[in-house]
């Protein structure tokens, strides 16, 4: 594994640089990928920013956020890629990982427990709250960078999302101490506050108040989960931005260890998002379904129909709790 040092001294070489991350895109994503790109731009490199997916409107107050690309309107091939918060290439989009082929070298950052270690550098550390973490820790050892209120917003964004507002079992001192070192730097929590929480859609709350009534708990209540059918989405117009923070209800109930979240994202395709509390390691869970995360925070997708997903997982999440229960 290398080291922020290591992978540092390699970035500030760099005169062509890609920085990418996953579909699908949370606070994280988009906050490691555009501290970089803006850290990277300040040293002289050619860089530009890509991401599998257009940025939520949430996310649009980040310095930067409009100059993101998607992967087809990347217009040269750099000699550097530096993806982040991904476990694969393939999750930045379908058929990103032939980019490995097309330059010269690969940089992981991430902090996710199922990461492949796919680059030809390699930081990772699932003991980091975000990997908001890890480019700070990078940016530190990079001499003559400035790191200004556009970086320090964009990764104070990115601990404040991964964390549930420094809230989650991952937060650790170090986290707060990285949070702190960004307030001073400028991060601008103000506008960071209104626009992660006092400038919630319209279309989320109605979206919410369709989905509530499909609570359905198990295992003597230790389980809980919403059902989010596309039909309900396209007939209110909503987007996958509306349903963030969807799985935050059923695991705030008491009682509950395991929460999900089963979104229908096209006809036969179901995205799932797991949480837990303190028993169940949902990224086994994801995994063996194909994907990935935390112990406390993970999701996959499932190829049928949400009845069959809801079923599939929530019966290896009830092996885990170890002992039965009925659904009601």
């Amino acid at each position: 594994m290398n080291t922020a040092a290591d992978i540092a001294a390699d970035l500030v070489r760099a005169k062509e640089v890609i920085v990418a991350s996953h579909r699908l895109p949370d606070g994280d994503c988009i906050g490691s990928t555009l501290a970089l790109t803006r850290a990277l731009g300040q040293l002289g490199a050619r860089v530009a920013a890509v991401i599998g997916d257009p940025v939520p409107e949430m996310y649009r107050f980040l310095p930067g956020s409009e100059d993101i690309l998607l992967p087809d309107q990347v217009t040269f091939v750099p000699s550097l890629l530096v993806v982040v918060d991904c476990t694969d290439l393939e999750r930045v989009a379908e058929g990103f990982g032939s980019w490995k082929q097309k330059v010269e070298r690969v940089i992981n950052i991430d902090h996710h427990t199922s990461n492949t270690l796919f680059g030809d550098f390699n930081l990772v550390d699932e003991e980091a709250a975000a990997t908001g973490e890890l480019i700070y820790a990078v940016l530190k050892e990079m001499d003559g960078l400035c790191i200004d209120s556009g970086i320090a917003t964009a990764l104070y964004t990115a601990l404040v999302t991964d964390t549930g507002s420094f809230q989650f079992e991952n937060c650790r001192a170090r986290t707060l101490r990285i949070a702190a070192d960004l307030l001073d730097l400028g991060a601008d929590l103000a506008l960071i506050r209104e626009y992660l929480w006092e400038n919630k859609p319209l279309l989320a709350i109605r979206l919410l108040a369709e989905v509530l009534p499909t609570l359905s708990l198990a295992y003597e209540g230790k389980v809980a989960w919403l059902v989010v059918k596309r039909e309900v989405m396209d007939r209110l117009g909503a987007k996958g931005e509306h349903a963030e923070g969807l799985v935050n209800y059923p695991r705030s109930i008491a009682g509950v260890e395991v929460a999900a979240v089963f979104r229908e994202l096209e006809p036969g395709v179901v995205k799932v998002a797991l949480r837990s509390k303190k028993q169940v390691d949902v990224n086994e869970v994801a995994a063996l379904f194909g994907g990935g995360g935390h112990r406390r925070a993970a999701g996959c997708l499932i190829r049928g129909s949400i009845e069959e997903a809801v079923e599939q997982v929530i019966r290896v999440v009830g092996d885990r709790l170890d002992h039965g229960g009925r659904v009601y």
